[in-house]
């Protein structure tokens, strides 16, 4: 062993021996001083008794030693008189500013301190724009605020939590040109700095990084500390160099280190602490804006005495994470961050990714472990999902989808110097320990509401039923019995009926059925809002309309085999996430009183928006769903009915209500219909696309998601090239559109349950006791239900970049024969007799999701896809539209489609007319 490895070990024996712990405690559960000390557990926590280590001894979060050479030091400070910025001070910049191999070093109050301070020496201009990761903490924006610039925020990679250049070039590029750029060490990290700034378009002298978490780490063979203009640095209690408080810029430049030494106290050019030692003058002066922030001597010498310690600490914290590593490297489902470029990890911090397959969400998990005794956090909540910031800062065009992607992600383990190995070890078992319990689920994640008779047969039936696509994870009941006794047929009682909207994102339930007998309307409609608003569906079918009046058998659950109708599980598409994007902002939501868009108004007002809008030209389907909301048709003032047509109507709506987010589902969209009608179909779903989209536009909207199909790839139809050229306009939108605003659009598959789509016809031809009709026995379609559709769009809204199309991944088509027959069996007609009418104008036998020009790629969401394709359409759009509304105002069908030839190559050119065909009258499956 060298002399310096045996010098540390013995500094570690130490302070081991003479350590004082502070622990980071609930402040319900005082210490229970009875519990045995760790050394006598064993791996996974249990003692001689056999009891876990729940009930044994605490692992906090986050811990604060601080050492006997440093309260001594403190105590000399004090006794001295001498309590402010001194010679200890001045000493401490020395030794630090060794320590890091910088020039200088200023020592401050804070490292949010040292970030103002050093960006105000940078000397920008009023309101430049400063780029800093959206994943950070809230006091790196403060400080660029505080300096009187603006944060521009830059998305990060999921798989390192922070910047890479293609993001920041994006960011750059969203605030014309930054001024400087601030770079985290997230987790003590190395993070490219030069490559970084060259991306950014910025020299290194107008770079500034934020070390906090990373004293002691290299970029390549520099230390960080000297790499940028100036470096930052925190002492706050937790943090690798633990003084309470504090913090300390380091730089090569001298002339900036001056402008610091000044700013720290007020701005003082002349005797600043000097001034009150003998032979001091009492003349100063201010030249220049300043602060208080100046590091006192008792910090100071706090600090030194630390530092001594620091290489021992940063070895241990090294070996830990090394354990973490191989022991967290058999669990599925846990994923360490990446260090984004070479160098050495200062391991401040022991962050893992909980990804969706590791089958417990993040928030789940913290309770769990919290249950045992391990602590855990969370760094950091994103700067846009805080109101504050979302109005202060630029945001790039599309969003921030990587930091929106890694938050609900993000997990923070134990990490300190005296943690023990038993201590990780009982922290890895706990986390294998849950993902082996939740590997089995394969549906979707479902809390039944009531645990009575008709709940438990309700839950037995899913269990034992996979096709139904629901795996029940608890029920919610009233009964305190029930609570008490924690677990009912073998599933938790996980709360009361007002514990919805918190129970569902703790135990990341995506699904919520009812089964209690009688419960009041109002009740079920307060459950179903409250689920709603956290993320989960609510399932308005039959069984479960029939669960409200008796007991539940498994014949009464044949409607929810949707694996059997669709050809695939059931997803759960809509995020708790998605609620930012919509909570407290002003929805506009255009044919609203359609199937879709009532569906989608309903899980919109459970995510509290400030107003939610409501614009149809059919006044009747307003006041159905105003009374399906609200319970009364009073709200008057939320109701909007207009023709989207009629441009001048739109733009004074548009001018008056100032809707932040608008979902456009109005539109004409049978297909057979539009065949005999084209003109109708421009009108409609191009010319009023295009009106919303101006009148978006003029009215600063954040965020407009249009609701297209997939009939729009390659189309054949009148309904898909009007809805193609729906998409083009929102792209070409896009284009021009301001910083921060965001123009996407979604193409759906057939919904199931909409109204006039292939289940509702065909229930009335089975009930009726007449033959189905099909057009083809070979035809397939891309089938969804109504929960993946408007979880879809909600998701767009949350996290489109702009201008592309979001695609649900629904695998591979089904035929439209099978669903019919599988939906015939769930209502027990096996024999089902089926009329095959042949393929009509503008039907394709099997339907595609992307067309043969455009690319998709992957998304932060595992089952969407984006669709992006080449721009040399939208100048042809420009110049064509005229045209092709003059044609549609004369009702010239024939030059129409020849307009929609020349603008979509692969549109069929007009045809001579023909008699209506035959099929027309037939249930047409293509609704969306």
């Amino acid at each position: 062993m060298s002399a310096r490895a045996e010098h540390r070990a013995r500094e570690s024996q130490k302070w081991e021996r003479e350590m004082t712990v502070h622990r980071l405690r609930s402040r319900q559960e005082p210490p229970d001083h009875r519990r045995p000390p760790q050394d006598r557990l064993d791996p996974l926590g249990r003692g001689a008794d056999g009891l876990a280590g729940a009930d044994r001894r605490d692992i906090p979060f986050a811990t604060t030693w601080i050492s006997p050479e440093a309260r001594r030091a403190a105590q000399k400070v004090l006794a001295s008189g001498w309590v402010t910025t001194g010679r200890e001070t001045e000493h401490f910049e020395d030794d630090f500013a060794a320590y890091v191999s910088a020039p200088h070093a200023v020592a401050v109050s804070s490292c949010t301190a040292a970030l103002e301070l050093a960006l105000r020496a940078l000397a920008l201009p009023a309101g430049a724009p400063v780029l800093v990761p959206a994943l950070t903490f809230c006091g790196a924006a403060h400080a660029i605020l505080h300096a009187g610039l603006r944060p521009v925020l830059v998305d990060v990679d999921p798989g390192t939590g922070m910047p890479t250049p293609a993001t920041v070039t994006a960011a750059a590029q969203a605030c014309g040109r930054p001024a400087a750029m601030m770079v985290l060490h997230y987790t003590g990290a190395p993070a490219p700095v030069a490559e970084l700034a060259e991306a950014a378009g910025l020299p290194l002298t107008r770079v500034v990084e934020d070390a906090a978490h990373a004293l002691g780490a290299t970029v390549g063979e520099r230390p960080v500390g000297g790499v940028s203009r100036a470096t930052c640095f925190s002492f706050y209690a937790t943090k690798n160099l633990p003084i309470g408080e504090g913090g300390m810029v380091t730089t090569g430049d001298p002339l900036l280190a001056d402008r610091i030494r000044r700013a720290r106290l007020h701005g003082m050019s002349a005797d600043a602490w000097r001034r009150a030692l003998p032979g001091g003058n009492w003349r100063y002066t201010v030249e220049e804006a300043g602060l208080k922030a100046n590091m006192t001597d008792v910090q100071a010498a706090i600090g030194r005495a630390q530092l001594r310690h620091l290489g021992a600490w940063q070895d241990r914290r090294e070996t830990l994470a090394e354990q973490y590593a191989v022991a967290l490297a058999a669990v599925p489902g846990i994923e360490p961050l990446r260090s984004p470029a070479p160098g050495r990890h200062a391991r401040h911090l022991q962050v893992v990714r909980v990804l969706e397959s590791y089958g417990t969400s993040r928030d789940e998990l913290v309770e769990r472990l919290a249950e045992h005794g391990i602590g855990t956090s969370v760094h950091f909540i994103p700067l846009h999902h805080m109101p504050y910031f979302r109005q202060a800062a630029i945001i790039p065009p599309g969003g921030l989808p990587g930091a929106d992607a890694l938050f609900p992600q993000l997990l923070s383990l134990p990490l300190y110097p005296h943690l023990s190995e038993r201590s990780v070890d009982r922290v890895c078992a706990h986390l294998a320990r849950y993902a082996a319990r939740t590997r089995r689920l394969t549906g979707l994640r479902t809390l039944v509401i009531g645990a009575g008779e008709a709940g438990r047969a309700l839950a037995r039936d899913l269990a034992h039923t996979p096709q139904y696509g629901l795996e029940p994870v608890g029920f919610l009941d009233d009964d305190p019995a029930k609570r008490r006794a924690g677990f009912v047929g073998g599933l938790p009682v996980l709360g009361t009926l007002e514990d919805t909207g918190s129970v569902v994102p703790r135990h990341r339930a995506e699904a919520v059925v009812v089964a209690i007998p009688g419960l009041a309307p109002a009740r079920f409609r307060r459950v179903a809002r409250a689920a709603e608003a956290a993320g989960a569906s609510v399932r308005y079918l039959p069984s479960f309309i029939a669960a409200l009046r008796r007991d539940v058998g498994g014949e009464d659950m044949r409607e929810l085999d949707v694996r059997a109708l669709i050809g695939r599980a059931e997803m759960h598409v809509v995020s708790p996430e998605a609620g930012a994007t919509i909570a407290g902002r002003r929805v506009l939501v255009t044919g609203a009183g359609g199937s879709i868009g009532s569906e989608l108004c309903h899980q919109v007002r459970a995510f509290g928006p400030s107003r939610l809008f409501l614009l149809d030209h059919d006044e009747s389907n307003l006041h159905r769903l105003q009374l399906e909301l609200h319970g009364d048709a009073l709200h008057s003032d939320d109701i909007v009915i207009s023709d989207i047509r009629d441009r001048p109507r739109i733009d004074q709506i548009f001018r008056r209500l100032r809707p932040e987010v608008v979902f456009h589902a109005a539109a004409h969209k049978h297909l057979p219909l539009l065949e005999l009608h084209p003109c109708e179909g421009v009108k409609s779903n191009v010319r009023g696309t295009e009106n919303l989209v101006r009148a978006a536009t003029a009215a600063g909207t954040a965020r407009f998601v249009l609701i297209s199909t997939d009939k729009a790839a390659d189309p054949v139809s009148v309904l898909g090239a009007t809805k193609r050229l729906a998409e083009l306009i929102v792209h070409r939108a896009q284009r021009s559109a301001p910083p921060g605003t965001v123009f996407a659009a979604v193409r759906f598959g057939n919904v199931l349950g909409s109204r006039g789509s292939l289940l509702s016809v065909v229930a009335q031809q089975l009930g009726a006791g007449s033959p189905v009709t099909v057009t083809h026995p070979d035809a397939t379609r891309f089938f969804m239900t109504v929960e993946e559709a408007v979880g879809l769009v909600l998701e767009a809204a949350r996290m489109a970049r702009g201008g592309e199309v979001l695609v649900l991944d629904m695998e591979r088509p089904v035929r439209i024969v099978d669903v019919v027959r599988g939906y015939a069996r769930s209502l027990h007609v096996p024999d089902v007799d089926i009329r095959y009418t042949g393929l009509r104008p503008g039907e394709k036998l099997n339907e595609t999701l992307f067309a043969g020009e455009e690319q998709h790629s992957r998304t932060a969401h595992p089952r969407i896809l984006a669709v992006t394709s080449p721009d040399e359409h939208t100048a042809d759009l420009v110049q064509r539209l005229p045209e092709l509304y003059a044609a549609a105002d004369s009702d010239d069908t024939g030059e129409v489609r020849r307009v929609l030839t020349d603008l979509l190559p692969g549109f069929p050119a007009p045809a001579p007319a023909t008699e209506p065909h035959a099929g027309l009258a037939d249930p047409y499956p293509d609704d969306f």
